[in-house]
């Protein structure tokens, strides 16, 4: 049932799911193919060659895309929560068009509600700190999520390397009292 919510989004900036198979108590789902893969590698140098260097219009081009596809999810119905929002999880295609990837993954594997509890999702800098209090995802933790990969986005560093440990579960009030 969720495969067939997820292969029916169709949206310029979400990756689109093309099938799927399951057979044998394994699960496949295929996506269309973005050949320059996430943004994240594009912005960290990751070990394997320096990351390509995003221009202001490319990096600007790919916030609206982004946000775009995570409006889009949003304005389902009912709304699709993402729950995992990252730099990681949001692909850029030949031309640089960003899409959001992973949309609703993690209500298919975990099989929870969107508006569910959160219980089991690893603590990180992305993640509203209101979730782990709440324990509930919402459309606003994905937008909370959205500033963090906005910070990544303008600085062209992990959020996790900015903040010292003791102060990553309260990203927000980090940012603020920051002379970046």
């Amino acid at each position: 049932m969720q495969v067939r919510l997820l292969s029916e989004i169709r949206h310029r900036n979400i990756v689109t799911l093309i099938g799927y198979c399951q057979e044998g108590g394994l699960q496949m789902l295929v996506y269309e193919y973005l050949p320059n893969g996430s943004v994240c590698g594009h912005l960290y140098d990751n070990r394997k060659g320096s990351a390509t260097r995003l221009e202001f219009k490319q990096r600007l081009s790919i916030a609206i895309g982004a946000a775009k596809g995570l409006n889009h999810l949003h304005s389902l119905d009912p709304p699709l929560i993402h729950k995992d929002f990252k730099t990681n999880n949001v692909l850029v295609d030949e031309n640089f068009i960003a899409k959001v990837a992973d949309a609703g993954l993690v209500r298919l594997i975990r099989g929870s509600d969107d508006a569910g509890p959160s219980r089991g999702f690893s603590n990180s800098v992305y993640q509203d700190p209101e979730v782990q209090s709440m324990t509930q995802f919402s459309e606003s933790s994905d937008v909370y999520s959205f500033g963090v990969f906005l910070l990544e986005l303008i600085t062209g560093r992990e959020a996790a390397s900015l903040i010292p440990t003791e102060s990553r579960e309260y990203l927000a009030h980090w940012v603020i009292s920051t002379d970046m």
